[in-house]
């Protein structure tokens, strides 16, 4: 009896141990849970201005924070037409033309109305969905075509560029980035703002023009200030 007793006490001393050790696998986060952690944590900016006296220029200082930000911004999108008008009205412009020189003047003139699209929607990223979704484009035929040979004047004309690689996401500069970072600057003077960051910007500033900019952008404009002088960073 006694060597049959030892035996029941090392099986369950066994499983014992293979349940805890079957626990502590179960409960440790996963390779996949720690590179998403790493991959959404990016450090941010922070933007101090100090008040201005009456002998010197206001003096902004930018220090680096190191916080999340996310942002989810849905707005609805107005309807704009071009000048030529909707498909019943001008058929011709809703096709690609087969003439190469006819192709680039119906495209530059696609390009133009875009650009007063985008601006007027308050829209830096134009994606192809978006691009086949919303009149009048949605109108076109040959859509994705249409969305390339229009894309290629903005980007010939430097005021586009593909953000990816499958030529899907297309940034349009319908406002350079140096007058971002005049509008940013002189509306937190206007506004007594002492202290900005990415963040604060993109979330709590949600009905200013500035605060839809990519937040990639928002660094290119604060850097943009650093360089004329405008702003100092704060070590």
């Amino acid at each position: 009896m006694g060597v049959r007793e030892r035996k029941k006490e090392k099986t369950k001393t066994k499983e014992t141990t293979s349940t805890v050790e079957k626990e502590k696998v179960e409960s440790a986060p996963s390779v996949d849970e720690i590179i998403i952690e790493e991959e959404v944590h990016s450090p941010e900016v922070v933007v101090e201005i100090s008040e201005p006296t009456e002998t010197e220029e206001p003096e902004v200082k930018i220090e680096v924070v190191d916080e999340t930000a996310t942002k989810t911004v849905v707005t609805e999108l107005d309807f704009i037409m071009p000048d030529w008008g909707d498909i019943e009205e001008t058929e011709w412009m809703y096709g690609i033309p087969t003439r190469e020189e006819d192709k680039l003047l119906w495209a530059e003139e696609w390009a133009d109305f875009l650009l007063e699209w985008t601006e007027g929607n308050n829209v830096h990223i134009l994606s192809l969905a978006t691009f086949i979704g919303e009149p009048p484009f949605k109108d076109l035929r040959n859509k994705v075509d249409s969305f390339n040979a229009i894309a290629a004047v903005l980007i010939d004309k430097q005021v586009a560029e593909w953000i990816d690689k499958k030529k899907r996401q297309l940034r349009v500069y319908w406002r350079p980035l140096e007058d971002w970072a005049d509008i940013l600057y002189q509306w937190a003077l206007k506004k007594g703002k002492l202290r900005l960051d990415v963040k604060s910007i993109v979330i709590q500033e949600v009905k200013e023009d500035f605060a839809s900019l990519p937040e990639k952008d928002i660094h290119i404009v604060l850097a943009l200030l650093v360089k004329k002088g405008a702003i100092l960073i704060s070590t």
